[in-house]
């Protein structure tokens, strides 16, 4: 007598008892992994003062050990996505927390600025894989009614983890704590604790998928990508500090015009594509991809100089610094889950548009702080961006993964991250830029006389350099104070500069976003996808395959 139960295969992960009864923890864990990868970038900006005293390192120095991460990992990112879904998430997952956390144990006994950035390389290398793994393992274990949800969750963690990383390592870097104070290192070590866990857990508990089509690679296309955007970022990193007009900061800029110009040809022309480029063609997968890139443009940009005014202008400690950031995470934790449910309720782009309204809002309370700010004020701008990234960045992630097929969610994953990498290391440059040139423009010349050439230079290049200077025994307390009093407000006018220019962008996406909207905003109803039944139930790999 034969038999009609379907085979195991056939059945969606989300229909299987076992893994519908442990989804919510898979989530925590996916959580965590997400949290890791994004404090790496946030969490390194409150060390960077240590980083400077220990390794002497320069403003262009810091520059590259922060963004040499987001580089590689925006970089490899939808060749990461496009190999989980080919060989498995899970074993996608499992080898890029090994590399991460390779990468963190180098970091940590790190000595030299050079290896410091070949540490956050290989890190940036295993975030490319870890980042898209979990969103699509998420999407795989989820049922259809409660994707969205568990995928604002995601995305509000991916927010918080940004506002979590100063905190996190402003407590490794207290006097008080098992380590010698300040040691930076620190902020690796704590990686290499997590990833042992995470990878224990994903190791037991999480489920294998994979695309069951087994769509064959896009070597040419990854190399493309990866070529293109490192080639991209390289420019927009040393134009501030080489000439945008020098020869390597143009060099860059035509490399990745003709690479990034050649994988989308590439791209349209193969027959197995990286990122098939008709995704794009759903207006809600690309304002979704615009939003996500725009958002942590703003953000990541006020992370790195957040962190900068607040112990170099306000004498914050690490630690106290990190404190001060929890009204943002606090928000961002609360407001994320809630904004699936306001999108369906009044529309994905009139959601985003308003949240982009919020971090106007926020940027426009930071043009008025100075060093005398009432903490109350800080806390207000903090309260603002919680509000604003949590109701954007959720829908947006939402629409990107609605439009694609089941089984090539790890790229969808991989453009969501990529778009945000970008936008991130896009915003560290830009703004950092800004701020720089505010800052060397307002430093007065007259505190400078009497300094060796090395110490004059120092000081005009960077505010931690004019600080660790007016520390110096040998200068005259009168003279040294003036330094340091001058460097900080010369910061101070820098960090509002900046901030002010964040708020006009997000001003003008915010109405472009509400403008284009009307004619696309289909974000909360996607089609039936590819690979995916009428039902929403879609075809993944047995428990065999990895």
């Amino acid at each position: 007598m034969s038999s009609t139960a379907p085979n195991e295969a056939e059945i969606p992960l989300y229909e299987r008892p076992e893994i519908h009864a442990r989804r919510w923890f898979l989530l925590g864990i996916m959580c965590l992994s997400l949290v890791m990868v994004v404090m790496a970038v946030s969490g390194l900006n409150v060390a960077i003062p240590s980083i400077q005293r220990s390794l002497g390192a320069t403003s262009t120095d810091l520059q590259w050990i922060v963004d040499s991460y987001a580089i590689i990992f925006a970089g490899m990112l939808l060749s990461a996505g496009a190999i989980g879904d080919r060989f498995g998430r899970k074993r996608a997952l499992q080898g890029g927390l090994v590399l991460f956390g390779v990468g963190s144990v180098v970091g940590t006994f790190a000595d030299t600025v050079e290896l410091v950035i070949v540490a956050r390389v290989v890190m940036g290398v295993g975030a490319a894989f870890i980042m898209p793994a979990t969103l699509s393992i998420i999407s795989a274990v989820f049922p259809p009614a409660e994707r969205s949800k568990a995928i604002a969750v995601w995305a509000g963690f991916a927010g918080a983890g940004g506002a979590l990383g100063p905190l996190v390592v402003g407590f490794l870097l207290t006097d008080w704590w098992v380590f010698p104070a300040y040691w930076w290192g620190a902020a690796f070590l704590f990686n290499v604790v997590t990833v042992a866990i995470v990878l224990i857990a994903v190791t037991i508990w999480a489920p294998r998928s994979k695309d069951e089509a087994a769509t064959p690679l896009d070597p040419l296309g990854a190399v493309l990508s990866v070529v293109g955007l490192a080639a991209l970022l390289y420019g927009i990193i040393e134009g501030p500090v080489k000439g945008w007009s020098s020869t390597e900061v143009l060099a860059g800029f035509v490399i990745a015009i003709l690479a990034l110009g050649g994988f989308v040809i590439w791209e349209l022309r193969a027959e197995h594509p990286m990122l098939p480029m008709q995704f794009f063609r759903n207006g809600g997968f690309t304002l979704g991809a615009g939003v996500i890139t725009f958002g942590f443009f703003v953000m990541f940009g006020f992370f790195f100089l957040m962190t900068q005014f607040l112990q170099y202008v306000r004498d914050y400690s690490p630690l106290d610094a990190g404190v001060a950031t929890l009204p943002l995470a606090a928000v961002l934790v609360m407001v994320s889950p809630r904004s699936a449910q306001l999108a369906e309720t009044l529309g994905a782009s009139r959601v985003m548009g308003a949240g982009f309204g919020f971090i106007a809002l926020g940027f426009g309370v930071f043009t008025q702080v100075d060093a005398s700010s009432n903490y109350l004020l800080i806390a207000l701008g903090l309260v603002l961006l919680g509000i604003g990234m949590g109701i954007t960045v959720a829908p947006a992630t939402g629409s990107i993964m609605a439009t694609v097929p089941l089984n090539k969610a790890g790229v969808g994953s991989a453009v969501n991250d990529t778009t945000r990498e970008v936008g991130g290391a896009l915003g560290i440059a830009v703004l950092g830029s800004i701020a720089n040139a505010v800052y060397r423009n307002g430093v007065d010349a007259s505190l400078l006389v009497g300094l060796p050439p090395a110490a004059t230079s120092a000081a005009e290049e960077s505010v931690g350099a004019a600080i660790q200077i007016s520390s110096d025994p040998s200068l005259p307390v009168q003279a040294a104070n003036a330094l340091r009093t001058g460097a900080q407000d010369a910061f101070s006018d820098a960090f509002n500069t900046a901030l002010g220019a964040a708020g006009v962008v997000a001003l003008v996406i915010g109405i472009l976003v509400l403008v284009v909207g009307r004619r696309t905003d289909t974000l909360a109803e996607p089609e039936t996808r590819r690979g995916e039944r009428a039902d929403g139930a879609s075809v993944v790999a047995p428990d065999g395959a990895s």
